[in-house]
């Protein structure tokens, strides 16, 4: 701003002479087109802050969302480290979600080679799925269940959902945080 003013104050100085008529029309010129510049950029800064609280409010709405759903799902960059995870996930991996945000999802799988090559093989495809897959959640047996990996549409940046579905013989109760085993029932 300082400068702009300095700039001004030598315009100011043009003007008094006469030989010079042609340069204070043209730098008269860009000053008007340095304000209208300010005016614009103060406008789009407003914009921008206007949208920045309009995809606050919808990240908090999906939130509530995902958090009402009665399925775990954890939200990975590419490399498995959690982001985020929705209330069923928690109990699921018997962690809080604070405790769960930046560790890496690997840490409950029980088969490490096979949670790897899912890793891999994410940025090629735009879901995976685990028809079976066994997760150690802290100081409990472990869960089987199945897994729906898809890339998460609403952000650019590449981050997954895993969607987790319990497995023929284990549900879990959303409402009392429990994991309940079934029995299988065998036909025939």
């Amino acid at each position: 701003m300082r400068e702009l003013a300095r700039v001004r104050a030598q315009a100011a100085k043009l003007r008094r002479r006469p030989a010079a008529d042609e340069a204070v029309e043209l730098l008269e010129d860009v000053l008007l087109l340095v304000d209208a510049l300010r005016i614009e950029c103060a406008g789009l800064q407003q914009r921008c802050s206007e949208l920045e609280a309009d995809r606050r409010r919808s990240d908090e709405g999906m939130q509530k969302l995902l958090d009402a759903l009665p399925g775990p799902i954890v939200t990975t960059d590419a490399c498995g480290t959690i982001l985020d995870a929705n209330r069923a996930a928690c109990l699921l991996l018997a962690r809080s979600r604070a405790k769960l945000t930046n560790d890496l999802l690997l840490h409950f799988a029980e088969d490490r080679e096979q949670f790897t090559s899912v890793i891999r093989e994410l940025p090629l495809v735009e879901s995976h799925q685990l028809p079976h897959a066994r997760f150690r959640p802290k100081d409990r047996a472990p869960v089987d269940t199945a897994v729906t990996v898809v890339r998460d549409p609403r952000i650019e940046s590449p981050q997954w959902l895993w969607v987790f579905a319990p497995h023929t013989n284990c549900c879990i109760s959303a409402s009392s945080g429990t994991i309940e085993r079934r029995a299988r029932s065998s036909v025939g």
